[in-house]
């Protein structure tokens, strides 16, 4: 009896520990999400950042971004379709209200992608400054310019 206890101990211990430890990893890894104002954002794409769009089909029929270099890749195909988005671009990733987008920038460090910063408010904050957007029925289109240095 004192036996089983021991090893009910110890696998508690070990499961206690492996929560811990992830847990720890996640608060770490929450840490390092760079956020950017709507106005600052747009300042850098129009020096050449890259704007990842990941809400899906219907929000951006809505409205959408209108920035010239811009990609969508809606947060339901993300993780099939991430490898689009160029490794070497700084990359500002935007959603609705930035909650999905800090998601997405936690699944972009872990795959190494290390110039990601999440739009700060979304689209929302966006509309809120009066930063350019594209009205009713629009056909999300990814549009990235290649620059050559």
């Amino acid at each position: 009896m004192v036996r089983e206890e021991q090893v009910m101990f110890f696998i508690f211990t070990l499961c206690w520990k492996r929560i811990t430890l992830s847990f720890i990893n996640y608060q770490n890894m929450h840490q390092e999400i760079r956020e950017v104002h709507p106005a600052a954002a747009y300042e850098r794409i129009q020096r050449g950042a890259l704007l990842l769009d990941i809400r899906e089909s219907e929000e951006i029929e809505m409205f959408a971004f209108d920035v010239e270099e811009q990609i969508f890749i809606p947060q339901s195909e993300f993780a099939f379709r991430f490898r689009e988005i160029p490794p070497d671009r700084e990359v500002i990733v935007g959603c609705h209200s930035g909650n999905r987008s800090r998601d997405t920038i936690l699944f972009l460090i872990k795959e190494k992608y290390d110039n990601v910063y999440n739009l700060n408010g979304g689209i929302e904050e966006w509309l809120k400054l009066d930063l350019p957007v594209k009205w009713d029925n629009y056909k999300a289109e990814s549009t990235i310019r290649v620059h050559k240095i």
